[in-house]
């Protein structure tokens, strides 16, 4: 399974639904998921540029990428971003064997 954090922002609606509403964003966030046979690792109300970070962990990008689909297809998130967590040590091994060449003059 491979570790996704996602970033959101809620739109007007979703941000009313925050404020004025009484559900556990939570326990949605786990549904979320888990309906896509995930986990949820974390889940965080933001300050800042983003209004929540959420990390998962899940099959595939194109699962958790169906769940962002989903939640911005309801009308409730205007922006999601998602980042998939990469080991450094294979990243490392694979930099070792590139081969490049720079373009020369």
């Amino acid at each position: 399974m491979a570790i996704f954090v996602s970033l959101g922002v809620y739109s007007q609606n979703g941000a009313d639904g925050i404020i004025n509403g009484s559900s556990d964003r939570r326990a949605a966030m786990e549904k979320l998921v888990g309906s896509v046979g995930g986990k949820l690792i974390d889940y965080h109300i933001t300050r800042g540029q983003y209004d929540f970070v959420m990390i998962s962990e899940v099959d595939s990008f194109e699962a958790i990428a169906a769940c962002a689909l989903k939640a911005k297809a309801s009308g409730t998130l205007s922006e999601a971003i998602t980042l998939e967590s990469v080991d450094l040590n294979k990243v490392r091994e694979m930099g070792n064997k590139v081969d490049f060449s720079p373009p020369t003059s």
